[in-house]
């Protein structure tokens, strides 16, 4: 049933949106699904913080690098295989629609998987308390869980 709140709700203009990111490029194709509505987002104006923490801190490594496919694939994917922080690097730096796109990497997490020191350019290392300000200032918050 629809109450005054709710109605009030739904009728607000999105203007911020928070994403919690957790998988890794390799496990699941959430990180990909992250970055594509993240694109569409940013393309309408929508500002976007993504919180990335557990293995979702290795997809900004600057240190990944594209690698040639095995030939038996190359017909079907191409030469090569483009990693996902490319995708981000590329969101980061747009500025598409004079959006804003803010990328903060849990630092525990990042320490843990030894990728602290190699964040690509644009990604915040930061804490707890950065979660808490985006999902405080967010309209809209998306969860995307690991799946164990």
């Amino acid at each position: 049933m629809l109450t005054e709140e709710t109605e009030d709700r739904s009728s607000r203009k999105v203007r911020k949106v928070t994403m919690i990111l957790s998988t890794g490029s390799y496990m699941r194709e959430a990180p990909t699904t992250v970055l594509r509505l993240t694109e569409k987002l940013l393309e309408r104006g929508i500002e976007v913080n993504v919180w990335a923490f557990e293995e979702a801190v290795t997809l900004t490594n600057r240190d990944q690098i594209e690698h040639s496919e095995p030939p038996s694939l190359r017909k079907v994917i191409g030469d090569k295989h483009a990693y996902v922080g490319k995708f981000i690097d590329q969101l980061l730096r747009a500025g598409l629609h004079t959006s804003k796109l803010d990328w903060v990497t849990c630092i525990l997490c990042a320490q843990e998987r030894g990728v602290e020191k190699h964040q690509m350019n644009g990604v915040i290392v930061g804490t707890l308390g950065d979660l808490w300000k985006f999902v405080g200032n967010a309209d809209q918050v998306i969860a995307i869980p690991a799946y164990r």
